[in-house]
This record gives structure tokens, sequence and C-alpha cells, in this order.
């Protein structure tokens, strides 16, 4: 679509009663913004404003508006132009959120012209953004927004305080992010020197964590509680492919240990068991099979799948109409139980069979793994592992930018890392 196209598009999705309280009048416009920008729903909000003073607290209000990226604020009245500029320049500067204004052309008609925006201008996410706004849309008045790192920091506490973020909370929620170098973009100096610097200080607290969650599947007397318990928040261990987690329960009565969404809005179940499982696997005739304990976890995650598919309509729905848009009928599971170093299975003289080694009970869990769909199984040792390999990679990576003085995580603008499993925007 051409740009004049594209905004009579969004015009016709904006023919609302906008005085009218509805949490879900804005999801038509939201959705076919949010698939311009290649940005998730969730990032992108909409939010009607009768008088300028109202910008700055609609835009925080509830949860969707706090996840939001992308403030689209429909601005009512036109004699109060320079207070609602003033508005927005400061939700940008407060939030590092990308503000977009549309104003009616007259006070009861449907036409939305551009206004302009606001956006900062060291964020790589917000000039993806409005790279992408100006793409659809045609040529936008925005204000790029340049401050001074106290004035960043000041403006990010203010934020922090305002939505009730302590220190511990927005650390947990960094070391949830998969894209480390996009992180420290905000913490580190400019310098390549800087940066990989930070990056090492989060790789080597990560490494700390996994060496630890080593010695407690080690150790016989550690509990699936233990191992839930560290592993809370830390929910880069399972990969990039997530970009958040789940509040509560999904279906009535169904809790699960880690209910994780994927960048589509697709459900991904992750069910803890303990380390401690000697029989992993067990010996059948001349064969090894996995353990009566493997089955049962395996069926759990089976059956919490089978209840999202019977659901899932009734429940996208609702969930929708909350500002949340979860996809789920077509969900996966993995399951993580025992630990190779525990299986003891002796030789057996008689049938001429000798003991079980660690690649037999490797090749019985894959075996038994390639035959179920949508749930996979995986043990603590082996996801430990690969933990600790991308890790490895994210070092080397590290030492890569400052050998060659490059900076990390640098991107060209317009390019979007939508798809990539991650959002590197800190505020979201």
């Amino acid at each position: 679509m051409t740009p004049e196209e594209t905004l009579g598009h969004l015009r016709e999705l904006l023919a609302k009663e906008h005085e009218k309280s509805a949490t879900n009048k804005y999801n038509d416009a939201r959705d076919f913004t949010a698939k311009l920008l290649r940005l998730p729903a969730s990032r992108v909000y909409f939010t009607y404003i009768s008088k300028a003073a109202n910008l700055g607290v609609r835009a925080v209000q509830s949860n969707a508006a706090v996840q939001a990226s992308v403030v689209v604020a429909l601005i009512k009245r036109r004699d109060e132009d320079e207070a609602t500029h003033r508005a927005a320049r400061k939700l940008a500067l407060k939030t590092g959120k990308t503000v977009l204004l549309l104003q009616r052309a007259s006070p009861d008609g449907h036409q939305w012209n551009i206004m302009g925006g606001y956006f900062m201008s060291a964020d790589l996410r917000s000039q993806s953004i409005v790279a992408n706004i100006v793409e659809n849309f045609g040529r936008v008045p925005f204000e790029p927004l340049d401050v001074s790192p106290d004035e960043a920091v000041y403006g990010v506490l203010d934020f922090f305080d305002r939505v009730g973020l302590s220190g511990a909370g927005v650390g947990a929620a960094l070391s949830q992010r998969q894209d480390i170098s996009s992180i420290v973009q905000f913490a580190a100096a400019s310098s390549a020197a800087g940066l990989s610097a930070a990056e090492a200080a989060v790789i080597s607290q990560r490494r700390a964590l996994i060496a630890e969650l080593k010695r407690m599947i080690a150790d016989p007397i550690t509990t699936e509680t233990d191992l839930h318990r560290k592993i809370k928040g830390n929910y880069w261990i399972f990969g990039g492919r997530y970009t958040g987690v789940a509040r509560g329960s999904i279906v009535p009565m169904d809790r699960y240990d880690i209910p994780l969404f994927c960048a589509d809005g697709s459900l991904h179940i992750v069910e803890l068991k303990g380390s401690h499982i000697p029989n992993l696997v067990e010996r059948h005739r001349q064969h090894l099979i996995p353990g009566e304990e493997v089955h049962r976890a395996t069926m759990q995650a089976a059956n919490y799948i089978r209840q999202l598919d019977e659901g899932g309509a009734a429940l996208e729905t609702l969930y929708r109409n909350s500002g949340l848009n979860y996809d789920l009928r077509r969900g996966r599971a993995t399951v993580i139980i025992g630990n190779q170093d525990f299986v003891d299975i002796p030789e057996d003289p008689v049938r001429q069979l000798g003991a079980a080694t660690r690649p037999m009970i490797d090749q019985t869990i894959r075996t038994y793994d390639s035959l179920i769909n949508r749930v996979d199984v995986l043990t603590w040792a082996d996801l430990l592992d690969s933990a600790e390999r991308a890790l490895r990679f994210e070092s080397e990576i590290s030492a890569d930018h400052a050998s060659t003085g490059s900076k990390s995580g640098s991107s060209t603008q317009g390019d979007s890392d939508e798809g990539s499993g991650s959002d590197p925007a800190l505020f979201n």
C-alpha cells in the first residue's frame, strides 16, 4: 500500500466511539499498526486523549500501556497543540517510548491526520520503529530527543518509581533478556571496551548460576522445588526464542511450572522435575527404555497441551479483550527431568549385556523424544550443557568486539529484530 492508502485504512479502523469506555476498541488499529512496524501487538498502545494533561497518565495507566514500546495518541482538541507537544515530549523522555500523535481534522469527524511524534535518538530500537513508521506512513514530523547521560538516568529512575519497579525487579527483568549486547548499551560506555566489559560481567554472572545449578543437580538431596526456586527469573537458560513469561494460570485448574511465550504469541510450557531419578531409564529385555517417571511427566505435559487445544479459542478471546494476544492452540512443552549420572544399570551376564553407558542413556532419551509430538524431553545435565555452550559463544562474540573495536549490538536503521526471539528495548 502507498502511504496514503495505509493512513486511509488506519482511519477506517479508527471510526469508533472514542468517548466510550472499552478495553478492546482499538485492537484492530493496534494489530494493523503492529504488523506494519514489525512488532508484537503488545508493543503498540492506542489511547484517546481528550486534553493534553491526560497524555502522561493514559500512557502508563495499565499493564498494556506500560508494556508498549510505541504509544499512538489520538488527540481530540485542536486548541492545545503546544500543550500536547510538551506532554508528548515529556512522555518520551521519561519512558523511552516512541510517541506518535494523530489529531482529528474536525471535532466530530472521522478524519485523523498525523500531528507529529517523538523518540529517543540514541535508542536503536526507537530508530528502527521510526524508520518503519516513515516507510509506511510517509514523511512524519518526528523530533529526535537527545539527552545527557544524567538526564537519561533521572528519567529512567523516575519511570521505575511511577510503575512500582524495584532495583531487584529491574535486575531480574534484565537477566531474562537474550540480547545482551543491546541491554548493555543503556549501562556501558559508548566504547567497544566498555560494552565488552559489561557483556563479560553479565556472562560471568550467568556462568556462576550454571555452575551452581550443576552442583545442585549432582547432589541427591536436591529437590524439584530447590531447582525451581533457583532457576526462577533466569529463563534465558532455555534459549532465545522467548519474549516473556505468563503470570498465573492460563487454563483453570492447570498450573504450569514455567509458561513461556514465543515471539509469535504461542505458548511453550516448561515442566520441571527433579534431577535425582535413578530409574531415568531402565532395562527392558535387551534394550533400555525411559522409566515410569519420565513417561508420567511427559503425559502431564501432553495433557496440558490437550487442554489448551480444546479450550484455546475461547481463552484467546478472553485474553484478547484484556489486551493480550496469545495463540494457545499450537503450544509445545519441554520436560526437564533427571541426570544421567544417577543412572546405574549394571551388566547382565545372563543376557550377555554390558552396563549402561552415558551414550546409551542419551540415545534412549533421544529415541523416546523423537517419537513424541510437541513435547520435548531433556535432562538437567543436557539443558545446562546447552546453556553453557551458548554463553561460550556470547563470550567469543564479546571478545571479538573488543579486539576489532566495533560496538556490539549495533544495527542499521530500519532493520527489525522481530522474529529473533528477543526485544532489546529497555522500555517496553
